[in-house]
């Protein structure tokens, strides 16, 4: 076990993952980006690779996420 993640309990790698995915919430929060623009910016392959991911971590989709913020 390294120093990082003795202090956080959790690995780098899923530490900036998890860090990545609350900026893509506060994108969508805060912005019109599309999908595909949110996903270049913090590095993701494509708008259906974010899409994935955001949905294993928060259990929607990114389109149903948006949906639900914009009511």
């Amino acid at each position: 076990m390294n120093i990082f993640n003795k202090h956080t309990d959790v690995s780098l790698k899923k530490y900036i993952l998890n860090y990545k995915l609350k900026l893509v919430e506060t994108r969508l929060k805060y912005t019109d980006l599309q999908f595909s623009e949110i996903a270049m910016e913090l590095g993701f392959t494509d708008s259906s690779h974010l899409n994935k991911t955001f949905q294993s971590y928060k259990g929607m989709t990114i389109g149903a996420y948006k949906a639900s913020i914009s009511q």
